[in-house]
C-alpha cells in the first residue's frame, strides 16, 4: 500500500502560522474586540449608507448619520433598561419582604434539618455582615468603573465604525488587490459575498431578539411575573451567545419567581414557557431568519463559542460565530482548504 509522503515543512509552517494567529489574538484582544465590532457594526449599516448616498447625500454626512441612528438605538435600549432597572429598585421594599419570608421558611427547614435555631442563624449573618457589605461595596465600585469604561469603549468602537464606513471602499479595493483568490473578480465576488453574509446575520440576529423581546414580555406578563420588560430583555439579549445565552438569560426570571412568589407553580410556568419558545425559535424564527445565513453545523458552533471564550471572553463568545462562517465562505472557495469548510459546514 502506498501512502503520500508528508510534506513536514509545510506542516511546520502551517503549525507556525497557526501558533502565531493564536497568540496575536490573543495577545492583541484590547486592540482586535473592539476593532472587529466595528467591522460588523460597519457591514450592518453600510446599505443604510449607499442608501443615503443614492440620495445625494455625502459619503461622510452618511456615515455620521448612521451612527447617530446606531447610537439613538443603544441609547434607547439603554433607557429602557435603566427605566426597568428604577422600578426594580422602587420595588425593592416589597421584594425584600418576600426574601425574608422566604428566608424564615428556609431557616426552619435547617432547623429540622440541623438542629440549628433561627437565633443561633441569625448570629451567623450578623457575624458575616461586615464582609458582605464590603463585597457589596467593592461591587458597586466596580460596576462605576466598569461603567466608565463601557463609555470610552463604546466612544472607540463608534470612532472606528464610522472610519470603516468611511473608507469601505478602500478597504474592499486592498483586500482585493492582495489577490488571495485567482483574480481580482474572484476576490472582488467573495469580499461581496463575505459582506453579504455578515449583514445578513446581524440584521436577522437583532430581528430574532426583538421578536423574542415581544415575546417574552408578553409571556412572563401573562404568567404574572413582575417587570416581565427588564427580565425579557435580558433573557433575549443573551441570546447573542447561541445555545448557553438563552438557558442563562431564563435563570433570572425563574430565581425571581422563586423568591418573591408563593406558589411553586409560578417557576414551573416560566420554564414551560421558555422551553415552548425555544421550540417556535428553534423551528420557526431562527430558520427563516438567519438559519440560510450561518450554515455552521452545531459542533462547530459550539467550538467556535467555546474557542471565542478562551481567547477573547465573552466578547468572542458573541464574535467567533461570524468570524467562523467569514472562515467557511473563504475554506469553500479555496480547493487546498474545501474538506476544512465542509467540516465546518451542515450536511446539505
Amino acid at each position: 500500500m502506498h501512502t503520500r509522503n508528508i510534506n513536514h515543512a509545510q506542516l511546520n509552517k502551517s503549525l507556525l502560522t497557526i501558533s502565531l494567529l493564536g497568540l496575536l489574538l490573543y495577545f492583541g484582544k484590547s486592540f482586535l474586540v473592539p476593532v472587529a465590532i466595528a467591522a460588523f457594526f460597519a457591514m450592518l449599516l453600510y446599505p443604510l449608507v449607499h442608501r443615503l448616498q443614492r440620495r445625494k447625500v455625502k459619503k461622510p454626512l452618511a456615515a455620521f448619520l448612521s451612527i447617530l441612528l446606531l447610537l439613538a438605538v443603544l441609547v434607547a435600549l439603554g433607557t429602557v433598561v435603566y427605566y426597568q432597572l428604577r422600578s426594580l429598585d422602587a420595588d425593592l421594599p416589597r421584594l425584600e419582604l418576600k426574601v425574608t419570608e422566604k428566608s424564615r421558611r428556609i431557616q426552619d427547614f435547617l432547623y429540622q434539618a440541623t438542629d440549628l435555631s433561627a437565633n443561633e442563624q441569625d448570629q451567623i449573618i450578623e457575624e458575616k455582615k461586615p464582609d458582605i457589605a464590603k463585597a457589596v461595596f467593592k461591587s458597586i465600585k466596580q460596576l462605576l468603573v466598569q461603567g466608565l469604561s463601557v463609555l470610552l469603549f463604546l466612544f472607540i468602537v463608534l470612532s472606528y465604525t464610522f472610519f470603516f464606513l468611511l473608507y469601505q471602499h478602500k478597504l474592499h479595493t486592498f483586500f482585493v488587490r492582495v489577490r488571495w483568490f485567482q483574480s481580482q473578480r474572484a476576490s472582488r465576488v467573495m469580499m461581496t459575498r463575505i459582506s453579504r453574509i455578515v449583514h445578513d446575520y446581524l440584521k436577522g440576529t437583532f430581528l430574532v431578539i426583538m421578536l423574542l423581546s415581544v415575546i417574552y414580555a408578553l409571556g412572563f406578563r401573562a404568567i404574572g411575573i413582575e417587570h416581565a420588560i427588564l427580565f425579557a430583555l435580558v433573557t433575549a439579549l443573551l441570546r447573542l451567545v447561541p445555545y448557553f445565552g438563552s438557558f442563562l438569560g431564563i435563570v433570572f426570571p425563574i430565581v425571581f419567581a422563586l423568591l418573591t412568589k408563593d406558589s411553586f407553580w409560578y417557576p414551573v410556568l416560566v420554564l414551560l414557557f421558555f422551553m415552548a419558545t425555544q421550540l417556535l425559535e428553534a423551528n420557526l424564527l431562527t430558520p427563516y431568519i438567519t438559519g440560510s445565513k450561518v450554515k455552521l453545523n452545531p459542533l462547530a458552533t459550539i467550538m467556535a463559542i467555546l474557542l471565542g471564550n478562551l481567547v477573547w471572553g465573552v466578547p468572542g463568545m458573541i464574535l467567533f460565530l461570524p468570524l467562523f462562517a467569514i472562515l467557511k465562505v473563504i475554506f469553500d472557495q479555496i480547493p487546498q482548504l474545501e474538506p476544512y469548510g465542509y467540516l465546518l459546514g451542515k450536511e446539505e
